[in-house]
């Protein structure tokens, strides 16, 4: 009896589970016990492969004229974008991943994975058997049920923009982002009759701004503070993604120093201050790349695009960073307070552990967090606690979390991950909204605690220069999709328990 009831409950599942994410495939990878391999066999795995792999949904979403393939250049004629070649370009029905790039695991070796696919195929990993690991599509964003997903959104006479939001959070198809940023900021509007309009308003107001704010003599500058703008752009400008050889092209620069300069004198308030100018990239990259049909920046070239494509790619980056600051503008106001409770915020959040004890509904509400994702859950759920031993040791060592944080909440991690990881960490900080400055607290601790076991071992030297540069150039997108996940699980922890902020 005991046998049949076991066997009733393999077949069923739990029903959390099963509900969380449907038509049996997860979002990751599952480690097998021993008992779980001998009864369901490779057999089992090439099975659950061959169901997802043979349910994979048609690319084809309404709206999107099928013989194209791709959205591309339907949501963005419906737009007014203009960007990419005149023939459409999508992305594989199926993609795979690069040769030689490493897998995830749960194993010990590779804990920094995180939630990528959806598809449930069977792959062998680097580091386990294939019986030990059922392996899915390497990068999430790109699987194909979320790319029919975001179709069907943006195929829409009106965008949800909720909806869109839920699935932005988890990685944009490189193919969509512009026009997906574009709507989560609010620059765009959900009706896809307005959008031409209004796009070709702003474009045309921000270009009667050039000539009455940058294109004047130095002698008309109507006071010092705006001369001192100027000269602190035009010394920030150069150091601008030092590690990204496109952003220290003539034309690049001539574009960040207009956006850099009209921001500052336009919001006098705060005015320009250094680290906003890194805040401007992302977009700049992701609008222009829809000229160039989504190649790696490093194949770009600047003379590629004509002068009103370049300043459409200008303005439209130009009224994204003034959304995107309009919620965080105390970050770059005098004193910066915006930043410094941040930065006090991690502090008491990574403190917090001894009081915050898990209970058997924890497991419950992170099953529920359809975001994150069940792999998520077993990477990171044991050790959910953000670390208070690493805040004593960091205390102890006498280093302030001012003295390396500062930059990190500056630039919104920008500076601490390589450029193309950036994009993917904005996916979720725009799909945030409103709620990014609360989220970015979470995400900072992740960070930190993502080297908790070895900054345990440094003394205080050894601390900041790690800390001042965090060894993060072989990181990939599963990785900071892990450091996303934990911040989420962790804010969701923490809803009802605000008290580790006072």
């Amino acid at each position: 009896m005991k046998g049949d009831k076991g066997d009733q409950n393999a077949s069923s599942g739990f029903p959390g589970v099963r509900s969380l994410f449907g038509r049996g495939s997860f979002p990751g990878t599952i480690k097998l016990s021993r008992k779980a391999r001998s009864e369901t066999g490779e057999g089992a795995v090439q099975s659950s492969a061959g169901r997802a792999a043979g349910s994979l949904p048609s690319p084809a979403a309404p709206g999107i004229r099928p013989q194209e393939h791709s959205p591309t250049t339907a949501a963005a004629a419906s737009a007014g974008l203009g960007g990419g070649s005149p023939q459409a370009v999508g992305p594989p029905l199926a993609p795979a991943a690069p040769a030689g790039s490493n897998t995830a695991s749960v194993s010990s070796s590779s804990r920094r994975g995180s939630s990528q696919g959806s598809e449930g195929h069977a792959v062998p990993s680097g580091q386990a058997s294939q019986e030990d690991l059922v392996m899915v599509a390497p990068l999430r964003s790109m699987s194909n049920t979320r790319i029919t997903k975001f179709n069907k959104i943006l195929g829409e006479q009106v965008a949800d923009l909720e909806a869109l939001r839920e699935l932005s959070w988890s990685g944009i198809p490189p193919h969509l982002r512009s026009l997906c940023w574009r709507l989560l900021l609010g620059y765009l509007p959900p009706s896809r009759d307005r959008r031409q309009q209004i796009l070709a308003r702003k474009r045309q107001e921000y270009r009667d701004m050039v000539p009455d704010y940058y294109d004047i003599a130095s002698s008309s500058r109507s006071s010092e503070e705006e001369l001192g703008a100027l000269r602190q752009v035009a010394v920030d400008v150069p150091r601008t993604a030092p590690g990204v050889p496109f952003f220290h092209q003539s034309r690049l620069q001539k574009s960040l120093e207009r956006i850099l300069y009209i921001w500052g004198i336009r919001h006098p308030a705060s005015g320009y201050v250094q680290g906003i100018n890194d805040l401007v990239t992302p977009f700049l990259a992701v609008f222009m790349s829809d000229y160039y049909d989504y190649a790696p920046m490093d194949t770009w070239q600047q003379d590629a695009i004509t002068d009103d494509q370049m300043l459409e790619v200008e303005a439209d980056s130009y009224w994204c960073l003034c959304k995107l600051l309009d919620g965080i503008q105390d970050h770059y106001t005098y004193a910066q307070p915006g930043i410094q409770r941040t930065i006090f915020h991690v502090k008491e959040l990574v403190r917090a552990s001894k009081r915050y004890v898990q209970s058997p509904f924890w497991l419950f509400s992170t099953l529920s967090l359809v975001r994150v994702g069940f792999r998520s859950w077993l990477v990171t759920g044991v050790g959910c606690r953000v670390e208070e031993p690493l805040a004593e040791h960091l205390a102890a060592e006498g280093l302030e979390f001012i003295q390396f944080a500062f930059r990190w909440v500056n630039c919104l991690l920008l500076r601490e991950v390589p450029f193309h990881l950036g994009t993917r960490l904005w996916d979720t900080y725009l799909a945030e909204g409103s709620g990014l400055r609360d989220f970015l607290v979470y995400v900072l601790a992740s960070f930190l605690t993502s080297w908790g076991p070895q900054l345990l071992r440094m003394e205080f030297q050894e601390l900041i220069m790690f800390l001042q540069k965090p060894p993060t150039a072989g990181w990939s997108e599963k990785d900071v999709e892990l450091v996303l996940s934990r911040a989420h699980m962790w804010r969701a922890s923490f809803k009802d328990a605000t008290s580790h902020f006072s």
